[in-house]
């Protein structure tokens, strides 16, 4: 918002730092550098009311001022000295703990995290380049070993920007997508192939079993048939 405001003008950029008390009479009376002030402030607090969601600008409608809005949104969204103090702690616990999330793509990580640097900077704590590559580094899963080790003697050999960074783990991301495609087909003809012969075997072993069953049925007829021949000899004598 501040660089909005400065592309408004020094002026408009500057009506935020210092406050602004309305002047009294008719237009007509003020003097051309009143008249100035007065169209730099409202410019400034129009351009500060039209960020702001419905809940926000209920705060302010009543300001005068673009320094009382712009003040009021300071304590709204840094809260007081004490909040900053709490927001930064747990900004910080998070930082400290982030990590990838096992099923987290690369973009998803990257998103988080700059959202965590950025309220940081917010609150005026600022985490440099080197440490923000650092810390990525360390929290990229163990199948990206071998790409964080790469990046981290890059790193160390020259320090690398941190957009450039990010766009160099998105591209890795991109890679190994297109390599998982290319695999899939390949595993896909793979158990097709594989297929046949396992029904070739299951076939197998259904007709094995059919032949064995038909030869205890054999063998129980012949055992029958005995019986009956030395049951009969019994019966004669």
């Amino acid at each position: 918002m501040h660089l909005f405001l400065k592309s408004l003008g020094v002026r408009a950029a500057k009506a935020i730092t210092k406050e602004f008390v309305e002047p009294y009479g008719d237009e007509d009376t003020w003097s051309e550098a009143t008249a100035k002030d007065y169209e730099v402030n409202a410019k400034a607090q129009y351009a500060l009311t039209q960020a702001l969601n419905d809940d926000d600008f209920s705060h302010v409608i009543n300001y005068k001022s673009a320094y009382e809005v712009w003040n009021d949104q300071i304590i709204t969204h840094k809260g007081t000295s004490q909040d900053k103090r709490s927001k930064v702690d747990l900004l910080r616990s998070q930082y400290k703990n982030f990590y990838m999330l096992e099923n987290e793509c690369i973009n998803e990580m990257l998103t988080w995290f700059t959202k965590i640097t950025n309220d940081l900077t917010f609150l005026s704590d600022t985490i440099d380049n080197d440490q923000k590559i650092r810390k990525v580094i360390r929290a990229l899963l163990n199948a990206l070993e071998i790409k964080a080790i790469t990046l981290k003697e890059l790193n160390d050999r020259e320090e690398m920007d941190f957009s450039s960074f990010i766009g160099n783990l998105k591209t890795y991301e991109m890679e190994m997508k297109v390599r998982e495609e290319r695999e899939t087909p390949k595993k896909k003809a793979i158990a097709f192939k594989a297929t046949p012969s396992t029904i070739d075997e299951e076939d197998s072993s259904e007709d094995g079993d059919e032949d064995f069953a038909m030869l205890i049925r054999k063998v129980g007829k012949m055992f029958y048939k005995k019986g009956r021949q030395s049951n009969f000899q019994k019966g004669r004598h």
